[in-house]
């Protein structure tokens, strides 16, 4: 078994939840696309789907999704199903009643009977776990971005060059907005406000962490917002990676290797998605913000031309030292405390890297398969409290004090 394409890691759509918006979004595509003459549709949401459903906007986008055809939304909060991102569509047509379960597993993806939609499935990487990755590129003399392109269809680079701009495009709208977040949280927007009084600030206006943190929270604010962003590799991350993105261009990094070192983080995005998860109602936020903490240290190593190893090592530290965060969104929403630790961890995607170039390479005693491998099984340990229910951490402390 080896990996599919990179590009479902990174799925253009509607903020603010990859699994709990476009994934629903998805599976209300493909029961139209499956079912003819359809007389009415009821969706029933289960899990994490029901508990943090309506500050994910989950009902809004099935109602949306569903807009032409009678059909009604229902939270089942009690029924334990075996994957917590789980949803029934009964759809009634003029051959009878049908019942079929659809999964989001994440970034977008959904698990369907048939996988209709699902044009990505294939797979087209002949390796599976980054060490086998790296010993082939290492054999061949090939570069991880090499191993992409050579797998990846032709128009891969093209469609990463649009990827940068929805990043691009997304900030800029961040920066400009103000007001109040949706939602009772009244949350307000804060990256103009940073953007326009960091010139203020004894620090100056060429701080790398503060400029890293404006454009990681202005796109964060956008997917909070339901604007147009992108998985990198869910919603809830996708401040992560345009934050390492001001940075490599602080430094002078040209599009052109931005746009590659994006596609080498999507190589460590679907290693961890295949062999692992990146559903924060599956494995927590590790799965999620620590994901994209590693992939943006593996395409900053790459952009200041690091070898693979070091590369390799970057992500590695990033993901480790992002085991056991927990998901706990204050009233389901995308916000508290997605917001702040997407600018955070996009710092830390840096310092990752810095530290990884001087660690002797033969002193490396963590793989990365290590830590995808035990972000895991750490999710599948954590308490469900803690894994996007809002049910336990910021969520509990908060709703307790009000």
């Amino acid at each position: 078994m080896g990996l599919r394409s990179i590009k479902e890691i990174f799925i253009t759509g509607h903020g603010p939840s990859s699994s709990h918006t476009m994934g629903p979004h998805f599976a209300c595509q493909y029961i139209l696309k499956k079912y003819k003459d359809i007389k009415n549709i009821t969706v029933t949401l289960y899990g994490s789907l029901a508990l943090t459903g309506k500050g994910h906007l989950t009902d809004h986008i099935i109602d949306l999704s569903l807009k032409d055809y009678p059909h009604e939304v229902k939270f089942d909060y009690k029924t334990v199903t075996e994957h917590p991102n789980t949803m029934t569509f009964e759809v009634t047509t003029s051959k009878g009643v049908f019942s079929e379960n659809v999964i989001s597993i994440g970034g977008g993806s959904i698990i369907t009977v048939d996988n209709l939609l699902d044009t990505k499935i294939k797979e087209i990487y002949p390796h599976r776990y980054m060490k086998n990755i790296m010993d082939y590129c290492l054999s061949n003399d090939i570069s991880l971005y090499q191993y992409v392109a050579d797998h990846e269809d032709k128009d891969t680079y093209d469609y990463f060059k649009k990827v940068l701009k929805v990043m691009d495009d997304a900030v800029e709208r961040g920066l400009k907005a103000d007001g109040y977040l949706p939602g009772s949280l009244k949350v307000k927007r804060k990256a103009k406000a940073m953007h326009e009084n960091m010139e203020h600030t004894t620090l100056g206006e060429n701080d790398v962490a503060m400029n890293v943190a404006i454009a990681s929270f202005a796109v964060a604010e956008e997917n909070a917002s339901g604007g147009i962003i992108v998985t990198a590799p869910t919603c809830g991350s996708a401040g992560v990676i345009p934050g390492c993105i001001k940075y490599l261009r602080m430094k002078g990094v040209s599009d052109e290797n931005i746009i590659k070192g994006l596609m080498v983080a999507g190589l460590f995005g679907i290693v961890c998605k295949m062999n692992a998860s990146v559903s924060g109602a599956e494995c927590g936020c590790q799965a999620e913000i620590g994901v994209a903490c590693s992939m943006g240290a593996a395409m900053i190593a790459h952009c200041f031309g690091k070898n693979t190893i070091d590369i390799v090592q970057s992500a590695e530290i990033a993901l480790e030292h992002s085991l056991g965060l927990t998901c706990d969104p204050v009233d389901g929403y995308v916000q508290i405390p997605c917001i702040e630790r997407c600018a955070l961890f996009a710092i830390k995607a840096i310092n990752a890297v810095k530290l990884a170039v001087i660690i002797p390479d033969d002193d490396i005693h963590v793989s990365y398969d290590d830590s995808v491998k035990t972000m895991y099984k750490t999710g599948l340990d954590m308490n469900p409290n803690y894994k996007e229910t809002s049910l336990g951490g910021l969520a509990e402390t908060l709703a307790n004090e009000e």
